[in-house]
């Protein structure tokens, strides 16, 4: 069985660093552009499944992964980016730097959360419905996700820690390739591919995991 976590397209908000957390931000022309040399990519794969976020950036994603492959698209609430509450909209530099003081004053940095917003233990613990699913699948699998969701998720199926999730960076369409081996684990074929994408302009530092 062979997994591929897929990083939404790109958005306007990427594009000025700002933290969309459930923010229902619509990929921006270029994200569009992404989707589809994403799609072209995957069309050879012989996907049994494609399993999506909810939010527009990753569904809009995702629905253009189903038109080139035919395969049905199913949508998962639990699969959002983290709610970051009253902080959405904020750029990440300001967005850093309230949490580096939070955590300076004791609290970890896995149960800082923004009002009204959830911490990274809550999306950790929403997980594992996804992956007590994915673990029953025999066929090959695409999943569309956000950039710290999709870090916490990778590091769930390869059996690492919440901590393993902050080691990861995922770009915008980029494509980690994981397969089953004995005894059910995962491991890793290809991390944080972007050569599909080839000729097409890459942010520099576009990149989200689960630390934020």
């Amino acid at each position: 069985m062979r997994l591929f976590l897929i990083r939404h397209g790109q958005t306007q908000w990427n594009v000025e660093g700002r933290a969309q957390g459930h923010t229902d931000i619509p990929l921006d022309e270029h994200g569009e552009k992404q989707a589809q040399m994403l799609a072209s990519a995957l069309s050879c794969e012989c996907l049994d499944r494609i399993i999506s976020s909810d939010l527009q950036r990753s569904a809009g994603t995702a629905q253009v992964i189903a038109n080139e492959t035919g395969v049905l698209l199913e949508l998962l609430p639990e699969l959002r980016e983290r709610n970051i509450g009253d902080w959405e909209g904020l750029p990440y530099r300001r967005l850093w730097q309230g949490m580096d003081e939070l955590e300076a004053q004791g609290i970890p940095r896995e149960l800082i959360k923004a009002p009204n917003g959830e911490s990274i233990r809550q999306v950790w613990d929403r997980l594992d419905s996804v992956v007590a699913a994915l673990d029953k699948l025999e066929r090959p699998v695409a999943v569309v996700t956000h950039g710290g969701t999709g870090a916490l998720l990778l590091a769930k199926l390869l059996r690492g820690t919440i901590q393993t999730g902050r080691a990861f960076r995922l770009g915008n369409c980029a494509i980690t390739e994981l397969e089953r081996r004995q005894h059910d684990s995962f491991v890793i074929i290809r991390y944080n591919d972007i050569s599909h994408l080839s000729g097409l302009r890459v942010m520099e530092g576009n990149l989200e995991s689960a630390a934020t």
